[in-house]
C-alpha cells in the first residue's frame, strides 16, 4: 500500500507546486460560500421559513453542501477517460501496480487539499459567525460516514463515466455530462427538496443524490439515517458491478489514439 500512498502524496505535491492556483482557487469557494449566504439572508429576511429551512439550517446546508460538492469536484474518471483516449491506458496495466487502484489514491490527494482548504474557511467562519446550525456527536458521526460513502459513490460513477471513452472517443462530452449531472442530481447547488415534488422524487432514486443532499440532511436531522446508509451501502455493490459490465464490454471495443 505504501506506493499508493505515495501517489496521493505526489498529487498533493504537484497541485502545491502551483501556489498562485491553489489560493485563487481557496479564495473562489470563500468567495462562493460569502454570496451565498448573504444572498439566502435577503431572501430568508422577508419570510422566517423556506421549505422547512431556517436561516440557521440553510447556513449550515450551505457550508457543508459546499464541502461536498468540492471534494467531489475531482474527477478520476477524467484521468481514465484521457488515458483511454490518449492510449496510455495501454502502458499504465503493464505497471507493476494496479491503475484503477492509483487512480483512487490519486483522487484522495485531492480530496485532502479540499478538506484542508475547508478547514480553513470553518475557522474563519466560526471566528466570524457562528449563526449555523452544529448537531451532537452522534449525529456528526452519521454524517461523516454517510458523506464518505457519498465519495465512493461518487468515484464508481467517475469510472463509469471514464469507461466511457472506450465508447464515444470524446472525453471532454462525457465530462460536460457528468458535471452536469453531479450539479443537478446531488443537491450542490440547491436541497432537493427546492425542486417539484415529482422531479425531487426521481432524483433523490439516484445515487448522485447520496454525495450532497442526504449527508447533509442526515446532518440536520431532516433524514433518516439508518435507511440513507442503507441505501448508499447497496448502492455500491451494484455500481460495482455496472463498471465489471463496463469493463468487459470495453475490452471488445477497445480504439486507442495516440499510443
Amino acid at each position: 500500500m505504501r506506493k499508493y500512498f505515495y501517489m496521493t502524496r505526489l498529487t498533493m505535491m504537484n497541485v502545491l507546486q502551483y501556489k498562485a492556483f491553489f489560493l485563487a482557487s481557496l479564495v473562489s469557494l470563500v468567495v462562493k460560500i460569502v454570496v451565498a449566504l448573504y444572498v439566502w439572508k435577503t431572501i430568508f429576511f422577508t419570510q422566517p421559513e423556506v421549505n422547512g429551512f431556517t436561516l440557521q439550517t440553510f447556513t449550515s446546508y450551505i457550508i457543508f453542501a459546499n464541502l461536498l460538492s468540492s471534494l467531489n469536484t475531482f474527477s478520476l474518471g477524467e484521468e481514465l477517460s484521457y488515458s483511454i483516449i490518449k492510449g496510455t491506458i495501454a502502458g499504465e496495466f503493464l505497471r507493476p501496480y494496479s491503475f484503477i487502484l492509483a487512480l483512487f489514491f490519486k483522487d484522495l490527494g485531492h480530496k485532502l487539499l479540499e478538506l484542508f482548504k475547508f478547514g480553513v474557511i470553518f475557522v474563519g467562519l466560526l471566528l466570524f459567525s457562528r449563526d449555523f446550525f452544529l448537531p451532537d456527536g452522534a449525529t456528526l458521526l452519521a454524517f461523516l460516514t454517510s458523506a464518505l460513502l457519498g465519495m465512493f459513490i461518487v468515484q464508481l460513477l467517475d469510472m463509469a463515466f471514464g469507461f466511457l471513452a472506450f465508447f464515444t472517443v470524446n472525453a471532454w462530452g462525457v465530462m460536460l455530462l457528468r458535471n452536469g449531472l453531479f450539479s443537478l442530481a446531488s443537491g450542490a447547488l440547491l436541497p432537493l427538496s427546492f425542486y417539484p415534488q415529482p422531479v425531487a422524487e426521481v432524483l433523490r432514486w439516484l445515487p448522485y443524490n447520496y454525495a450532497v443532499n442526504s449527508p447533509v440532511s442526515i446532518l440536520l436531522g431532516q433524514e433518516t439515517q439508518l435507511s440513507s446508509l442503507a441505501m448508499q451501502v447497496l448502492w455500491i455493490p451494484v455500481l460495482a458491478c455496472f463498471i465489471a459490465l463496463l469493463w468487459s464490454q470495453a475490452k471488445r471495443k477497445i480504439v486507442i489514439f495516440g499510443g
